[in-house]
């Protein structure tokens, strides 16, 4: 297997082969026993979308496609005991032809916990983070400046591949993203926005310090209803303004708050303007506007990227409408949106959040 796994890309390869024994002083490799000592940060991480990245319902959806299916573990369960089996070769280099052995190490209960804890913390047999340890650590300790620097994030988060004869790729490319723009350059990172700071013990013991968030939002869609972290974990990337200017009402988009391509990572995101008109009744008048911003592909074999509109860091970008006549009132809806009605349904995702609002404006409209 591992000499298997040699001769492929990193992103295919699971990102913790070592120290799955346990580290002494913590006794598991699970979420669950990490909680023992640090209840606070997995309260947060239970709610965030890394938590849900094996049992999460459109993966799930997506794996029963092909038997390519061991081409996304590594990044939705990064542990090699979360792996039920493990490709040792392929049929005539088929990438949906694996010859697998059956892992007999697996943990199914580990499976369940997606990214967890040991996923970016295991360094070996030690735990590793970002700072020195105040206090009596339970279990060896390891200081590791890569989780200040993002490139922890990016082992998952900048996964790029092309699989020659085949409608599918990889193509998420926050990383190159972040790194193109200027964000990298000025000294910030995905966990400046990601991981928000509090002031708080690391632990259940020990003074409070500034430590991070492990929330995790994203683009602020749920994968399970009523599992979700808070809003203030982080805010829309999107700006949005409106005014009226004469006979038209002017739009300004902006990316003011994310530090790579919005919308990013899975290529069927997008975000989603819609602006309405209505008259001093209250009725709707003249036809809706709306504006799409992400991506169009055509999932032929090979893939083409039809188009690309997506905002780059600090970009901004304005629209004009036209007033409809006897237009008082404008109402305009911002919504991010992860995948299609069509494409839900083709995945049998029957009541799976697909989107969710992020902006709402109302502008008054002088009379003519």
């Amino acid at each position: 297997m591992e000499a298997f796994f040699d001769t492929r890309p990193r992103v295919e390869r699971p990102i913790r082969t070592t120290g799955l024994d346990g580290v002494q002083g913590v006794g598991a490799l699970s979420a669950e026993a990490c909680r023992a000592c640090h209840p606070a940060i997995y309260d947060e991480w239970r709610s965030s979308i890394h938590s849900q990245a094996w049992i999460d319902p459109q993966l799930q959806g997506e794996l029963e496609k092909s038997d390519n299916r061991w081409l996304c573990l590594s990044c939705h369960t990064p542990l090699l005991v979360q792996h039920d089996r493990w490709p040792r070769g392929l049929v005539d280099g088929d990438v949906e032809r694996p010859i697998v052995s059956a892992n007999p190490r697996f943990d199914p209960a580990l499976r369940e916990e997606g990214i967890t804890c040991t996923a970016c913390h295991l360094l070996g047999d030690r735990i590793g983070g970002p700072g020195i340890a105040q206090g009596q650590a339970p279990h060896p300790v390891a200081v590791d400046p890569r989780f200040r620097s993002g490139e922890l994030c990016l082992s998952c988060h900048q996964a790029s591949a092309i699989y020659e004869g085949k409608s599918f790729i990889c193509v998420f490319d926050t990383g190159r993203e972040w790194r193109e723009g200027p964000y990298d350059d000025e000294g910030q990172t995905c966990v400046d926005c990601h991981m928000p700071p509090i002031e708080r013990p690391v632990g259940l013991t020990g003074p409070p310090r500034q430590v991070r968030r492990h929330w995790w939002r994203g683009a602020g869609i749920p994968k399970i209803e009523g599992r979700y972290p808070p809003a203030e974990a982080n805010v829309p990337g999107l700006g949005l303004s409106a005014e009226a200017q004469g006979a038209a009402l002017s739009l300004t988009l902006s990316n003011a708050n994310a530090g790579h391509l919005l919308p990013t990572g899975d290529p069927e995101r997008w975000i989603q303007i819609d602006v309405t008109f209505t008259d001093a009744s209250g009725g709707t008048v003249g036809s809706p506007f709306q504006h799409r911003i992400g991506q169009i592909w055509e999932w032929s074999t090979p893939p083409r990227k039809r188009s690309d509109n997506r905002l780059a860091p600090r970009e901004v970008r304005r629209l004009s409408v036209a007033i409809p006549a006897g237009a008082s009132q404008a109402s305009i809806e911002a919504s991010s949106h992860r995948i299609s009605e069509d494409n839900a349904g083709y995945h049998g995702l029957d009541g799976y959040p697909r989107s969710v609002g992020t902006h709402h404006l109302e502008v008054a409209l002088s009379p003519p």
